[in-house]
């Protein structure tokens, strides 16, 4: 079966030792490229707070379904990939559908009474906004990153839009070309999805880092987002988990952008 997924982090060898439903939820709130999977495997890795990923994202229900539906869709989902994931899976689920779906991962994925979900802003306009989620995930808790770097997010983004290579740990996806107006959309992207978050949360309590604290000290920024949850840190904190994947192209687009080039 493992083979068969995406993503190896959705197989059963990293499902948790079931203690129940989380009883209580968070929310990661986040935009591409924003240090968010960095933010949720550092939780992951203390063991108190579930497994926090992106399970509304159609490459997580694509997995998901490979693993736990009927066998013929299992079958049919097992075959997409690429672009066909994010166009076929998902489009058409009833709300009904992704509750199921929630469900299962939550039965799977919690820890300590809790469950954690990672959630990019378009991810949530494609299921209908706040109303959905809060239906979803009542009364769930708010964590929100935030990149100040904004160039480097918007590059990290496009190229990982361009080569289908998002961690580290893929394979090395094709060259992706610098084109000054591909960035230039991130970049837009970006303000609309941060801006998208700033209305939707006003009003809401959101522990809120930084990707640049992140990395600077993430033991203290574990810490301090599992007190937000109200949750006790253990006495060590796990270090960085993921690889950096900027480079020299990375500066090489850095530097062309500066140019205006």
């Amino acid at each position: 079966m493992a083979g068969t997924l995406l993503d190896p982090r959705n197989g059963s060898d990293f499902d948790l030792s079931p203690d129940g439903r989380g009883q209580r939820a968070y929310i990661i709130a986040s935009v591409p490229r924003s240090g968010s999977t960095l933010l949720a495997r550092l939780l992951w890795d203390t063991g108190l707070v579930g497994a926090p990923k992106e399970y509304l994202n159609p490459m997580q229900l694509r997995d998901w379904t490979v693993r736990d539906g009927p066998a013929v869709t299992r079958w049919v989902h097992s075959r997409l990939r690429g672009s066909l994931v994010g166009a076929v899976v998902g489009r058409g689920w009833s709300e009904q559908q992704l509750k199921r779906h929630l469900e299962r991962v939550q039965s799977r994925r919690s820890s300590g009474g809790w469950f954690g979900l990672k959630l990019h802003h378009h991810h949530l306009i494609r299921y209908g906004g706040l109303p959905f989620i809060d239906r979803m995930l009542p009364h769930a808790h708010w964590l929100r990153i935030t990149r100040e770097d904004r160039l480097g997010q918007a590059i990290s983004w496009e190229r990982a839009l361009g080569s289908g290579q998002w961690a580290a740990w893929q394979p090395k996806g094709r060259t992706v070309p610098y084109r000054r107006e591909r960035v230039r959309q991130r970049l837009a992207d970006i303000e609309q999805a941060e801006s998208g978050w700033n209305q939707m949360l006003k009003g809401r309590a959101v522990w809120q880092v930084s990707y640049e604290s992140l990395v600077a000290d993430p033991a203290a920024t574990v810490r301090a987002a599992l007190a937000s949850l109200g949750v006790e840190a253990p006495v060590e904190t796990p270090g960085l988990p993921t690889r950096r994947q900027a480079d020299a192209v990375t500066a090489e687009w850095r530097a062309r952008w500066a140019a205006g080039i």
